[in-house]
């Protein structure tokens, strides 16, 4: 077994590129997804004529108090042309007591954005009609703005057993999804050396040595495991202490997790092997199998995205669904294994099922 292991490190030490690249796509792919939830969506305004600078400036102050929206003036006609192209979801034309949403598609966007401004144009309405049945209208707003900031009444949420409800971060979604996803090309092509080995037969020739048939295929699987795991901790460390990705705290329960996942998908490369003829074939196979796990699990989409009962149905069937399912209860929820066991079990129930009909598969093939 030891000698398979170490002439597949071997192998890898005198050509590592592949595990470089699916590493650096880990990385590289978590950031820019980042970026992107990160990013406030960008709206153009324009004004009409008669609005002078004074107001639209006081208009935008007030439009950009909003953690999901910037708005920014630009020149009327561009701002058309980015809606008209499709370049833009949706644009605002201010006047000094009314606006005008631009838009030229059906979007949800374009809701969300026309609440947020019929919001913000409410109240303010509010406030100025009141101020001028005051003495003195500055004084007025000052003391709504005061008031604002020390409400009479306020209201706490709390979750159904009574501890604060926990802001769901997609962010760490994207992390645990692609590192999960990509870990799995890097699993199917070490995978494929016993494959490789069949049909060029070497397998035959190893099999006269003093090397048995179990230790070749644990020599091989267990490599592809470690590859495989040791890529997700290098990604989870980079992100933990490199972008402040706050994993320390339930890090061993991270690992069980990611461990059995790791068996799972090792078992899963070897049912696509065994169901193949030719490293081709298993190459083929796993490219277009691999990228429907995440799609169907909604790693790219926030949680409750995906409500058809068939998709659902058939993500329970990938590894990624459940692994992800485990890893966001205890990374996000402090879950405990106990809460997180059925994912768990589903993960091993998977792996042992694909282990034995993979290597029945290899073993009925005649080399």
């Amino acid at each position: 077994m030891f000698t398979v292991f170490w002439a597949q490190w071997r192998k890898e030490r005198r050509s590592p590129f592949m595990l470089i690249i699916f590493l650096s796509l880990s990385i590289v792919g978590t950031v820019l997804m980042s970026m992107t939830t990160n990013n406030k969506m960008l709206i153009d305004v324009f004004g009409v004529p008669e609005l002078t600078t004074a107001e639209e400036t006081a208009w935008i102050q007030l439009l950009n108090q909003s953690e999901a929206y910037q708005f920014k003036m630009r020149a009327e006609q561009p701002s058309r042309d980015a809606v008209r192209e499709g370049r833009a979801d949706v644009a605002i034309k201010l006047s000094e007591n009314n606006y005008k949403i631009i838009s030229a598609i059906e979007s949800p966007n374009v809701v969300l954005v026309e609440q947020h401004v019929f919001h913000v144009f409410a109240k303010e309405m509010q406030i100025r009609e009141a101020s001028t049945h005051s003495g003195d209208e500055n004084q007025f707003r000052a003391d709504v703005e005061h008031n604002l900031q020390r409400p009479a009444l306020t209201l706490q949420t709390q979750a159904w057993d009574g501890n604060p409800i926990v802001k769901y971060d997609i962010n760490l979604q994207f992390l645990f999804g692609l590192t999960l996803f990509l870990v799995i090309y890097t699993i199917g092509f070490k995978v494929t050396g016993v494959l490789m080995e069949k049909t060029t037969g070497v397998w035959n020739r190893v099999i006269l040595s003093p090397v048995r048939k179990t230790e070749m295929y644990l020599g091989h699987l267990i490599y592809s495991f470690l590859i495989g795991f040791i890529q997700i901790i290098i990604v989870f460390l980079i992100f933990h202490y490199g972008f402040g990705y706050q994993l320390m705290e339930h890090f061993d329960m991270i690992l069980v997790i990611c461990a059995t996942y790791m068996f799972t998908m090792v078992a899963f490369a070897m049912l696509l092997a065994g169901v193949m003829r030719t490293p081709e074939q298993f190459s083929s196979l796993l490219s277009a199998t691999v990228p429907i796990m995440p799609m169907l699990g909604g790693i790219y989409v926030p949680p409750g995205t995906i409500t058809n009962k068939f998709i659902l149905g058939i993500s329970e069937l990938f590894p990624l669904t459940h692994a992800m399912k485990a890893l966001t209860g205890v990374a996000m929820f402090n879950e405990s294994l106990t809460d997180v066991a059925m994912p768990i079990a589903k993960l091993l129930f998977i792996g042992v099922i694909c282990m034995g009909v993979g290597i029945n598969l290899m073993e009925r093939r005649k080399a």
